[in-house]
């Protein structure tokens, strides 16, 4: 299973990644069977703009092995399903990718989404105590200085601001169903991921069924 991303910055491929891999594990798709491939917006603050040109790019060239396409763009306090309404209005009906698109939206940003399970982010990181979930707030990188401090009030060293810590902290994670009722925009995106998965073993089943089939006539 070939899975394209689009997404913004190392932060959410960590993470978003982490959780794509765990799903599917959960859904009995061995983690060896996906491919993942990785386009990360250059610019954080003109990703709108890249998405753009990712669809433009995609539209002639995207290759027709893509079973999924994952976008992910933090809401930035826009709330995930008026995110998803302005992404979804920006793929033109013919694109190839059309159907195929699950959205992941952290809001307001991806940081929250690594702290929002406290347990898993302390053991996930090896921290001494985890902080404080703060309340919905929408000054820009207020989660990440968050998760910044933490490691630091811990004496633990980070190049990139707690996202090598990302798979470690989402294998942490209890159940995912715990962790996604704390967010509507990750419960929205395990859902919508959860769906295809199965949508797609189905479908690998009837077409397994019919080979055997033609085979033993």
């Amino acid at each position: 299973m070939q899975i394209l991303y689009f997404l913004e910055d190392r932060a959410q491929e960590g993470f978003i990644k982490a959780l794509v891999e765990r799903a599917a594990k959960e859904e009995s798709i061995p983690t060896g069977s996906l491919t993942h491939d990785i386009r990360s917006a250059r610019y954080g603050s003109g990703v709108i703009r890249e998405f753009k040109n990712f669809l433009r790019d995609t539209r002639k060239t995207g290759p027709s092995t893509v079973d999924l396409l994952i976008v992910a763009i933090d809401g930035n306090c826009k709330g995930h399903r008026d995110r998803i309404k302005q992404l979804e209005k920006m793929i033109p009906p013919n694109h190839p990718f059309k159907d195929r698109v699950v959205y992941a939206v952290p809001d307001p940003h991806i940081e929250r989404w690594y702290i929002i399970d406290q347990r898993a982010f302390k053991y996930g990181v090896g921290l001494d105590r985890p902080p404080a979930l703060p309340p919905y707030k929408c000054k820009k990188a207020h989660y990440k200085q968050v998760v910044n401090q933490a490691l630091r009030e811990s004496g633990i060293s980070s190049l990139l601001g707690g996202a090598e810590y990302a798979e470690r902290i989402v294998a942490s994670i209890e159940t995912l169903e715990s962790f996604s009722r704390q967010n509507a925009g990750c419960e929205a995106f395990l859902e919508d991921l959860r769906s295809r998965f199965r949508n797609k073993m189905r479908g690998y089943s009837s077409l397994r069924l019919n080979e055997e089939l033609l085979a033993e006539d």
